[in-house]
């Protein structure tokens, strides 16, 4: 066989494994593609199911809620003021996770309005909202100027120890207020608690809110009659929704409200002395 027909066979398959390559590329980047839309854009979109999708808008109003006989798992609804998407999750939302925000969600679309999501992005979290997304909701009026303002979250709670009053975030506006989300269970609230004692006794005028967050109302009422109880009003979040609205990833969380209705501070795990003295005590 000639040298020069050598080669060119050497060519020939080096060209076919390189094509080869290249066509799996494209099948495997076609197969990992994620498309964005907006409720809308999906709704006139010819998507099929059990494709990944990004579905970009706003958490729907009064949506949120724990998905029937499974604690574990999430439905709320994407909107972009003209269609709706349902959205189930199972996992941990993110912090910034609120109604009426803004939120990405990915995952698999099980129906034309119905996405199984597995990764949930919201507010700050890096490039959650791409520039074509908000200007679709833009042009549905449903882009909010003051997005960024960390308001108290709606809520209505009833009293963990007389089922006949209630809180909701109305009753604590123009007032200075400490929230903690705490547990029977949770060891770390045990720490923190003669805290709120001491705030209670040195700032009365503080309205300090308890939420007792996925417990047991006999044992969390045993836990306060046992370890004093400091709060002005001690709510029963028995299914978790209220921490959900406020974003609560574990236990304890305090959010420290100014009189606009804002909240101005957030402290994750058990509150010490220092957090006190420099985060909470100024305001004060």
């Amino acid at each position: 066989m000639a040298i020069q027909f050598q080669r060119l066979i050497i060519i020939l398959l080096s060209l076919i494994l390189i094509v080869g390559a290249i066509i799996l590329i494209l099948i495997n980047s076609k197969k990992n593609l994620i498309y964005f839309f907006t409720p809308s854009e999906l709704a006139e979109s010819t998507l099929q199911t059990n494709q990944k999708v990004r579905i970009g808008g706003f958490v729907k109003k009064n949506s949120i809620k724990n998905k029937l006989n499974d604690d574990q798992s999430i439905i709320f609804i994407i909107t972009d003021n003209k269609k709706d998407i349902i959205v189930e999750y199972q996992g941990i939302l993110p912090d910034l996770f609120r109604e009426e925000q803004g939120a990405v969600a990915e995952g698999t679309l099980i129906k034309k309005n119905k996405l199984k999501a597995e990764k949930v992005f919201a507010k700050h979290d890096e490039n959650y909202m791409p520039k074509s997304i908000k200007k679709q909701l833009e042009e549905n009026y449903y882009w909010k100027t003051d997005y960024f303002s960390e308001d108290i979250p709606q809520f209505n709670i009833v009293s963990l120890i007389d089922e006949t009053k209630i809180l909701s975030n109305q009753d604590i506006n123009n007032k200075l207020s400490l929230i903690n989300f705490f547990a029977s269970w949770c060891a770390p609230c045990k720490t923190e608690h003669p805290f709120f004692i001491k705030l209670k006794n040195e700032f009365p005028e503080l309205l300090i809110i308890g939420v007792n967050h996925k417990d047991n109302k006999e044992d969390a009422i045993s836990f306060l009659n046992m370890e004093g109880n400091p709060y002005n009003f001690v709510g029963n979040d028995y299914d978790g929704n209220i921490g959900l609205k406020f974003g609560v990833l574990g236990l304890p969380e305090t959010f420290l409200s100014n009189k606009q209705g804002k909240i101005i501070f957030k402290h994750m795990g058990p509150l010490t002395i220092d957090v006190i003295n420099n985060n909470i005590i100024p305001y004060l």
